[in-house]
C-alpha cells in the first residue's frame, strides 16, 4: 500500500451501534470490495478480520475495537469496528476520538435501537459527523420505511435517506440513488459486481421528491448557498455536491444509506459516497489541546510538529504491547523520538505498522490525520498524547463512564491476591474502562465495569496472559450500625492478679443523633471523679469500639457519648484500663437503645423502550425499590427509584436480559435508611453465627 497518502485523501469512519446491528459484516464486506480480502468470512465461523481474538470467537461477539485499513479510488479508507454490547463502552468512548465520522448501520428488521442513541449523543458531545446505513434489507420483514420514520423521529429531520432499496426482503439485489438518480442492480454471488440504469417512473419520482428534500438542507449548510437557492430556486450539480458534503461535516445532515452487508449489496456505493462526501481530516474543525493553560488548536498538516492521541492499547502474543495511534498533525518516522506528555517521559518510536485486525502492514511513516500503530512503547498507554518536543501539546483525557456492575473478586489460590491487583493493574493500561479497589472496611478487592461480559473478559485475559484464576463473588455492603433511643450503662474493667492491678469504672449515657451528623464525646465529669489524664482514653475506647460494631461487626454512626460519672484507683487506674472501661461501658449501653442497621440506599436512573418499562418498575420493585417518577424522552421512558445497594447486585446484567439489550442504568449512592427487621435480625444472626465458630 503506498506510503505516500496525503491527508486529504484519508477518511476515518468508525462503526459503532448496539450488538448484532451488522457492523462487523458490514466492515468485512468493505474489505471485501477494496480488495483487502479475497473472501467475506463469518462470524460463527470465527473468521472475520475483526473478531480474530479467541474470546470474540468463543463468544460470537466483538469485545474490542479493532482497527482496519483499504483503499478505494484513491483513498485510504480506515474503519473501526468498535463492540455494540454496552459492557465494552469504554471501546467505544475511545474509538470516537479516532475517527471524523460516525457509521451507524442499523438492522433493517428491528430499526434503530438504544445503542444508536447512545453513540448519537456521545457523538454531540465530540461534535462528530453522523452516517446511518440500514443494513440487512435481505432478509425477511425488513422495514426501511418504518426504520427510516423512527430515524427522524428520534434525531429529527436533519436525517434524510440520500439511497433507498428498490425490492428489500429476500432476493434484494438493487438500490437506487437520489443523488445520482440511477439504480444500481447488484449480481447474486454477493460478488459486488453490480449493473448501472437511469432511474425511470415511480423509482424516478420517489428519487426526485428524496432529492427535493436533499437540495433543502445542502442549501442550508452555507449562507451564499441559501442565498442561490432562495433565487433561482435550485443550486448546480457541484453546488449541491458542496452543500451536501458541508451539511454532512457540520452535523447539520445525517444521510441514510442502504444495502446488506452479507451479500455485499450497496457496498461499492457506501464506499464511494465516503470519499465523495464524508470529511477528510483536513475538513474536520482544528483539534484543541493544551500546553499548560494555553489553549492550542492543532492543524492537521504535515508539515506542523508531530502530535497525536494514543487512543488504543492492546498486547499481542510474540509482537509485546501494541500502541494505536490517531496523529492529528505532522508525520512519526521510523526511529522518531516523540514526548509522552502525559507522564513527561520521551518515547523512541521503533516499528510502525497499520493493521487490519491482528494482521500488520509495516510503515515507514504515520502522517498527520492517519492512524497507525507503534510497537513496545516504554511509558505510554491508552488516553496518553505523543508530540514532538518542539510544540508539547495535551489532548483532553478521554472520559471513560463510570462502571455500572461491581463484584468482588478472590484469587482462586489462597495467597494470591497482589497477584491479581498486579495484573489487574497491568491490563487498566489498556483499558481504563474499569477500576479495582480495595476496600479495607469490608476486606476485599471490588472489580468494577460495564457489564457481567466485561468482568468476565478481564478475568480471562488475566488468566490468558499471568496464569492467574480468580473467581467473582458478591461484594458486601458496607452497612452501618446505630440507634434510636438512649440508655445509660457502667463500664468496669477490674483485674487483679498479683502486684499492680488495673481499674476503671465509668457511667456513660448514649443517645441517638440525626442522621449524618456522625459521633459527638461530652466530657460531664464534673468534681475530679475520674482525672483529666483518663478521659481520652474513654473516648478511645469507644472509637475503637464503634469502628467494630457491636451487633453485627459494621461500624456505628450518629450517636452522642457523654461520660458522667465514673471511680478511679490512685494506684491501679490507668489509660488502659479506662480504654477498656469505655469500651464496656459503650457495648452495654448500645444493647439498651434499641439498635438497628442502616443499609446504603442507590438513585438508580433506568432509561428503557416503553414497551418494557411494566418489566422493569415491576423488577425495580421487587428490589425493594421505592419509584421516585417518570418521564417520556422520545420513544423511552425514563425511571428514577431509590433502591438499596444490596439489591443491585448484577443489576445492569438482568436490566439487559429483561429488555433485550436495550435498557440502560445509571446508579449513584443517595443515603443510609433502615434495613427492614426482618432482614436485620438475619443479618445479626449471621454474625453471631461467625463469632461464634470464630
Amino acid at each position: 500500500m503506498s506510503q505516500a497518502i496525503s491527508t486529504e485523501k484519508i477518511r476515518n469512519l468508525g462503526l459503532f451501534g448496539h450488538g448484532h446491528c451488522g457492523k462487523t459484516i458490514l466492515a468485512e464486506a468493505m474489505l471485501f470490495s477494496m480488495g483487502v480480502i479475497t473472501r467475506m468470512g463469518k462470524i460463527e465461523d470465527g473468521s472475520t478480520v475483526s473478531d480474530y481474538n479467541k474470546q470474540e470467537q468463543e463468544r460470537q461477539v466483538s469485545i474490542s475495537a479493532s482497527v482496519l485499513r483499504g483503499s478505494h479510488k484513491d483513498h485510504i479508507i480506515n474503519i473501526i469496528d468498535a463492540p455494540g454490547f454496552a459492557d465494552f463502552i469504554g471501546e467505544v468512548v475511545s474509538s470516537l476520538r479516532a475517527v471524523d465520522v460516525a457509521l451507524l448501520p442499523v438492522d433493517a428488521t428491528t430499526g434503530h435501537d438504544m445503542g444508536h442513541s447512545r453513540v448519537m449523543e456521545m457523538a454531540r458531545e465530540v461534535n462528530l459527523p453522523t452516517i446511518f446505513f440500514v443494513t440487512k434489507l435481505d432478509r425477511e420483514h425488513t422495514k426501511w420505511q418504518e426504520t427510516i420514520d423512527n430515524l427522524i423521529d428520534e434525531f429529527g429531520i436533519k436525517v434524510q435517506p440520500v439511497f433507498f432499496p428498490v425490492n428489500p426482503g429476500p432476493g434484494f439485489n438493487t438500490i437506487a440513488s437520489a443523488l445520482t438518480m440511477q439504480q444500481y442492480k447488484y449480481a447474486d454471488d454477493g460478488s459486488g459486481k453490480f449493473t448501472t440504469t437511469l432511474l425511470s417512473g415511480d423509482l424516478k419520482a420517489k428519487a426526485e421528491e428524496m432529492r427535493a428534500k436533499l437540495m433543502e438542507i445542502a442549501a442550508e449548510s452555507d449562507d451564499e448557498l441559501m442565498e442561490t437557492y432562495f433565487d433561482k430556486g435550485e443550486l448546480s450539480a457541484e453546488q449541491f455536491e458542496r452543500g451536501i458534503r458541508k451539511g454532512i461535516a457540520a452535523g447539520t445532515f445525517c444521510p441514510v444509506l442502504c444495502g446488506a452487508g452479507a451479500t455485499n449489496t450497496g457496498i461499492h456505493q457506501l464506499l464511494d459516497f465516503l470519499v465523495s462526501y464524508a470529511p477528510s481530516p483536513l475538513n474536520r474543525p482544528p483539534v484543541k489541546g493544551y500546553a499548560g493553560e494555553k489553549e492550542i488548536e492543532v492543524q492537521a498538516k504535515a508539515d506542523e510538529p508531530a502530535s497525536g492521541l494514543v487512543f488504543k492499547t492492546t498486547a499481542e502474543p510474540h509482537v509485546g504491547e501494541l500502541s494505536f495511534i490517531r496523529l492529528f498533525s505532522g508525520r512519526i518516522d521510523h526511529g522518531s523520538e516523540l514526548l509522552n506528555v502525559s507522564v513527561n517521559k520521551s518515547e523512541k518510536i521503533g516499528q510502525i505498522f497499520f493493521v487490519n485486525g491482528k494482521n500488520r502492514i509495516p510503515a515507514e511513516h504515520i502522517v498527520a490525520g492517519d492512524i497507525g500503530t507503534m510497537v513496545k512503547l516504554r511509558t505510554t498507554k491508552t488516553g496518553d498524547t505523543l508530540c514532538d518536543k518542539s510544540r508539547p501539546v495535551q489532548f483532553p483525557n478521554i472520559k471513560f463512564p463510570e462502571p455500572v456492575l461491581e463484584t468482588a473478586v478472590v484469587p482462586k489460590i489462597k495467597g494470591e491476591d497482589d497477584k491479581v491487583a498486579s495484573g489487574l493493574h497491568a491490563l487498566h493500561a489498556e483499558d481504563p474502562s474499569f477500576a479495582l479497589v480495595h476496600d479495607p472496611e469490608l476486606g476485599q478487592m471490588v472489580l468494577k465495569g460495564q457489564g457481567d461480559l466485561h468482568l468476565n473478559n478481564l478475568l480471562a485475559k488475566l488468566q490468558e496472559r499471568n496464569g492467574i484464576a480468580a473467581d467473582m463473588v458478591e461484594p458486601r455492603i458496607p452497612y452501618r450500625e446505630t440507634i434510636r433511643g438512649s440508655a445509660d450503662a457502667e463500664g468496669k474493667h477490674k483485674k487483679q492478679s498479683g502486684g499492680r492491678g488495673q481499674y476503671g469504672l465509668v457511667w456513660l449515657k448514649l443517645e441517638s443523633r440525626p442522621r449524618g451528623e456522625g459521633y459527638e464525646f461530652v466530657d460531664a465529669i464534673v468534681g475530679g471523679a475520674i482525672p483529666n489524664k483518663f478521659i481520652p482514653a474513654v473516648d478511645k475506647g469507644i472509637q475503637e469500639t464503634m469502628i467494630r460494631g457491636v451487633v453485627a461487626g459494621y461500624p456505628v454512626v450518629d450517636f452522642r457519648v457523654t461520660i458522667y460519672d465514673g471511680k478511679y484507683h490512685d494506684v491501679d487506674s490507668s489509660e488502659m484500663a479506662f480504654k477498656i472501661a469505655g469500651r464496656l461501658g459503650f457495648k452495654n449501653a448500645f444493647k439498651k437503645c434499641k439498635p438497628i442497621l442502616l443499609e446504603p440506599i442507590y438513585d438508580v436512573v433506568v432509561k428503557v423502550p416503553e414497551e418494557y418499562m411494566g418489566d422493569v418498575m415491576g423488577d425495580l420493585s421487587g428490589r425493594r425499590g421505592k419509584i421516585q417518577g417518570m418521564e417520556g424522552e422520545g420513544r423511552y421512558q425514563i425511571i428514577k427509584a431509590k433502591v438499596p445497594q444490596k439489591e443491585l447486585y448484577r443489576y445492569a446484567t438482568a436490566l439487559r436480559s429483561m429488555t433485550q439489550g436495550r435498557g440502560m442504568a445509571t446508579q449513584a449512592y443517595s443515603h443510609y435508611e433502615e434495613v427492614p427487621p426482618e432482614i436485620q435480625q438475619k443479618i445479626i444472626a449471621e454474625y453471631v453465627e461467625e463469632q461464634e465458630e470464630d
